[in-house]
């Protein structure tokens, strides 16, 4: 039985200073801390200021700031000489920020340090399930042989088993020979472990392992920080046993309604065996650099709107925008970054603009750069480059005395071809039009333009520059049919020679730029299903042309032909398209399929093109008799915790078979926890990855659900793909 008496005895025996004198029990004087307890037995000795509890003692201290700290036990001994409080057997403590449960504890309520062993104690989010011992000292507990968690089930679906395990209550901690298991299997041993404690934690670092045949072992860390500027941005620095060390920074946008996008570099000194050859169309390649480095990405930025969104006539919004895609050589995806589809990389892509857009007009300023692999000195040149490029958009108004509609685009850039010598041109067209209903669903549109372009670098005239200018007419009838809406029109331009405004006869096209018939039928028969036929009929006639009225099919237009379906359920998703000519027969088909049925996923995709004209630095050529495969089967079984993804990429061609891309990855969901296990054979490369995602507790699995995308983005790849898978 608790003894009131005794424990007032000793409340006050507590309160005693230091120094010697009276007995005397002051007034209670809780902003100064104080501490209490309760037992069945308890022994004083007010001499030596110690107290002997036990059978279920309870002890609870306040300290000067509030913080409250209890300890239960049944064989405790309080000093207060020393600030100390020891036990025999078991003891648990709550406080510090922490819960504990050990044998043999020996704590100083002053100073905070303590030792135990066999203890159990958590870390919120993580809980340590056992631990031979554990010792703090100024602040810093000390454990061995710990094993850890943080899934909330009393059974664990997982535990790390750490030789040494440092602790910062509240902050992080630090461990050394990690073994992690699920179910109780090791699956993987780390030499370190590092997690932060802090719910506003500044930075947050991912792990994942890979095994390629080109970059040999890989360790992938991809730090994410709290977002900085409107940015979140995530550091890589990764390490290969082949190639070396990688590093890279990702920047993506914090999405609003004023900003969105994102972006990547990377960059490695690539120590791999630089005598390596990687064969492109049975041809060998090798790499002329070991630094090996790549860029993309895209952004978008009202940078400012003064037109309240347009309704507002006398303002103007300006924007911002930029897309990129560079790479140092055309295996740098295929090598660092294989979510990328493409195997080679043939060209490159830079642009960025600058625009001001109001009401009546739209004012551009842009760089562009197009570069394309140059085979024959293994490096990427410029094919078009335009610094600066100017465009200036008048929109369509209507005059008031005829009610026709007119609009004027003016151009003006600085463009060189092939590095070729920069040349400055210009061109400005202004149409006229007007829509007259001729009956209901019968529409005609006519139009007519003018269009004068000049050349300021023209080397073939004295003053350096050539006036051209051209007229045209467009004609278009459309009409509502019950196949869907026919458009049906003729187009016509004609050029005048440079310097003047008669045809240019002297050419070989006779100035007759364009003359032809076209169609156009757009059907939608349901929201989600729609097909569209396209073709046309030239009516030029001069010898600069090969087609002839005694072979009406070489004037009759590729005929494009195109459909569509997806489900309202979102489980069957349709495309298909094809490109048929009647002299050079089929040009091009592309179709892909996606399913859904009965929970599992199918997806086949099939092209088949047919290379008319070749270049120089074309690196590949594609033959109407070869057909290209991409399949991927998912397989998702009902209630149950693994998934299965298979996926192989192929070519059939004259009845040879080539497999060029295979996939197998095998994904187990656990409670809060999920680990992913890739094997991939892509261009002869055959690699492996290896990941678990420790999701700790709902909270976890709520953050996991919400920020995806800071995983895994868009323009490097896929949703569900490793950062180098």
């Amino acid at each position: 039985m608790k003894n009131k008496t005794l424990l007032a005895y000793i409340l006050c025996l507590l309160a005693l200073p230091l120094t010697a004198g009276e007995n005397v029990l002051p007034q209670p004087q809780t902003q100064q801390g104080f501490v209490y307890f309760s037992a069945d037995e308890a022994d004083a000795d007010p001499t030596a200021k110690k107290v002997h509890l036990k059978g279920n003692v309870t002890l609870v201290q306040q300290t000067k700031e509030g913080e409250i700290r209890t300890a239960k036990g049944e064989d405790i001994t309080l000093d207060q000489i020393n600030t100390t409080i020891t036990s025999v057997g078991p003891m648990t403590l709550q406080g510090m920020g922490a819960t504990l449960s050990a044998d043999n504890v020996s704590v100083n309520y002053k100073t905070k340090d303590f030792h135990a062993e066999n203890i159990q104690t958590q870390y919120p989010p993580l809980r340590v399930i056992s631990a031979k011992e554990i010792s703090v000292q100024d602040g810093t507990e000390r454990l061995k042989g710990a094993v850890l968690t943080c899934c909330d089930n009393p059974d664990p679906h997982y535990t790390i088993s750490l030789g040494n395990l440092k602790v910062s209550p509240e902050k992080k901690i630090f461990g050394t020979n990690a073994v992690f298991k699920l179910d109780g299997f090791p699956v993987m041993w780390l030499p370190v472990f590092w997690r932060s404690l802090d719910s506003q934690k500044p930075w947050t670092t991912y792990v994942d392992f890979t095994q390629s045949g080109n970059t040999g072992f890989g360790v992938l860390t991809s730090t994410r920080f709290k977002e900085v500027l409107g940015f979140r941005p995530k550091v890589n620095l990764d390490y290969y046993t082949k190639s070396g060390i990688g590093m890279g920074l990702e920047l993506m946008a914090v999405e609003t309604e004023k900003l969105r996008g994102s972006g990547e570099a990377y960059f490695i000194d690539d120590r791999a065996d630089s005598d390596e050859e990687y064969t492109i169309d049975g041809r060998p390649f090798q790499l002329q650099d070991t630094k090996r480095w790549g860029l993309r990405g895209g952004y978008w930025w009202e940078m400012y709107d003064s037109s309240d969104h347009f309704n507002n006539d006398k303002g103007a919004l300006y924007q911002f925008q930029t897309q990129f895609r560079m790479v140092s050589d055309p295996y740098f995806n295929d090598s660092f970054f294989r979510g990328n589809p493409y195997i080679f990389t043939p060209d490159q892509e830079t642009n960025f603009s600058l625009s001001r857009q109001s009401r009546r007009s739209t004012l551009r300023l842009s760089y562009t750069q197009m570069d394309i692999f140059d085979w024959q000195r293994g490096e990427f040149i410029a094919k078009e480059r335009n610094m600066p490029q100017l465009d200036y958009t008048l929109l369509p108004f209507k005059d008031p005395l005829v009610g026709l509609t007119h609009r004027m685009e003016v151009n003006f850039n600085n463009t060189s071809l092939l590095e070729e010598e920069w040349k400055k041109q210009g061109s400005a067209r202004w149409t006229t039009e007007k829509s007259i209903r001729l009956a209901k669903g019968l529409t005609f549109l006519p139009s007519v333009f003018y269009d004068q372009h000049v050349s300021l670098d023209d080397d073939d005239y004295n003053d350096n520059t050539a006036w051209v200018g051209r007229v045209g007419t467009d004609l278009n009838l459309q009409t509502e049919t019950p196949i869907g809406t026919l458009d049906f029109g003729y187009q016509y331009t004609k050029r005048f020679s440079t310097g003047t405004l008669r045809t240019d006869y002297d050419s070989l096209d006779q100035g007759e730029e364009r003359n032809r018939l076209y169609l156009e039928n757009y059907y939608r028969p349901t929201f989600n299903t729609y097909v569209r036929l396209t073709t046309g009929f030239s009516l030029v006639n001069h010898d600069g042309q090969k087609g002839s009225w005694d072979h009406l099919k070489h004037r009759v237009e590729p005929i494009l032909l195109e459909a569509g379906y997806n489900s309202p359920n979102g489980k069957i998703n349709l495309f298909a398209q094809n490109l048929y000519d009647l002299i050079e027969k089929n040009q091009a088909f592309i179709a892909q399929t996606n399913f859904i049925i009965k929970g599992q996923h199918l997806g086949i995709g099939i092209t088949n093109y047919d290379t008319i004209e070749s270049s120089d630095y074309a690196l590949y050529k594609n033959f109407s008799d070869a057909y290209t495969f991409t399949t991927n089967f998912g397989l998702r079984l009902p209630d149950a915790t693994w998934s299965l993804d298979l996926g192989t990429d192929f070519q059939i061609q004259s009845g040879d078979f080539d497999s060029f891309n295979k996939l197998v990855r095998f994904t187990k969901r656990f409670h809060d926890a999920i680990t992913e296990l890739t094997i991939r054979d892509r261009n002869d490369n055959l690699s492996f990855a290896f990941r678990i995602s420790v999701l700790c507790g709902k909270d976890g699995r709520k953050t996991q659900q919400e920020t995806t995308q800071d995983n895994y983005w868009y323009p490097w790849r896929g949703q569900n793909d490793l950062r180098d898978l």
